[in-house]
C-alpha cells in the first residue's frame, strides 16, 4: 500500500476515533447532568426535609398547587391573629431535627405525627420572622387560652380546635414539650415557632413557643 494512502487511512481511523470520544463525552455529560438536576428535585411525596435558614418570602397566591391528598391537612385558618395559609409535609432534616417550612407564609405538618384530628398528637411548624418580611407566625404567642381555630383537609372537610396551654422554653427543653400529650387530650394539635432573643451567631432564636390545642 502506497505510503499517502496508509497516512490517509490512518488520518481518518483518528478523526473516527475523536468523534466517538466527542459522543460518548457528551452521553456522560448528559447523564450526569440530568442526574444533578434530579438531586435538586423534590422527593416523590413532597415531603420537606432540608430546613433552609433563607426561606421563600413570596406569598402563595390563586395560582399555587397544593400538594397533598384527601386525607392530609391543607390550610390552617386562625382569624384571631388573621393566619389563612396553606399547610406543607416536613419530615425530619439534615440536623435530625423537625423540618421548616421552605416559605415564610405557609406552615409545615410534621408526617411523624398524626393528622390534625386524629387520635395523638400532631405538630405543625411555622416561622416567626424572615429578613424581610414577618413570618406566618409572629403572633402566634398572641393566640389565647380558649380560642379557636380550625384546620382543612384535602377533600374539603374541616376540623375545629381549641386553646389549651402555651408554654415558651429554651431550645434544649422545647422538645419535650412540643413533643408531650396531655393524657386528659385524645386529639391534641400543637403549634410551634420561635420565640425568645435571636441569636446572630447561630441565625435562630433562643426558645420555642408552643401552643397546646384540642379537637372540639
Amino acid at each position: 500500500m502506497p505510503a499517502r494512502k496508509r497516512f490517509r487511512n490512518k488520518k481518518v481511523l483518528l478523526a473516527i476515533i475523536l468523534l466517538a470520544l466527542i459522543v460518548c463525552g457528551l452521553i456522560v455529560w448528559r447523564v450526569t447532568s440530568t442526574r444533578s438536576s434530579n438531586s435538586a428535585l423534590p422527593s416523590k411525596d413532597d415531603v420537606i426535609r432540608y430546613s433552609t435558614d433563607k426561606p421563600s418570602e413570596e406569598k402563595p397566591d390563586y395560582n399555587f398547587q397544593w400538594q397533598g391528598g384527601a386525607k392530609d391537612p391543607k390550610k390552617i385558618i386562625i382569624p384571631s391573629i388573621a393566619v389563612d395559609t396553606f399547610i406543607q409535609k416536613v419530615g425530619v432534616d439534615q440536623n435530625n431535627e423537625v423540618a421548616v417550612p421552605n416559605n415564610l407564609h405557609m406552615v409545615g405538618w410534621f408526617v411523624d405525627t398524626v393528622r390534625p384530628g386524629e387520635m395523638g398528637l400532631s405538630l405543625i411548624d411555622g416561622h416567626v420572622t424572615g429578613r424581610q418580611n414577618d413570618g406566618v407566625f409572629k403572633n402566634l404567642n398572641r393566640l389565647n387560652k380558649g380560642e379557636e381555630f380550625s384546620v382543612e383537609f384535602g377533600d374539603g372537610s374541616r376540623r375545629t380546635f381549641r386553646v389549651v396551654d402555651k408554654k415558651s422554653a429554651p431550645v434544649k427543653d422545647s422538645v419535650s414539650i412540643m413533643f408531650s400529650q396531655n393524657p386528659s387530650i385524645k386529639n391534641q394539635l400543637n403549634l410551634v415557632t420561635c420565640s425568645g432573643s435571636y441569636d446572630a451567631n447561630s441565625r435562630t432564636y433562643n426558645e420555642r413557643l408552643t401552643v397546646i390545642s384540642e379537637q372540639i
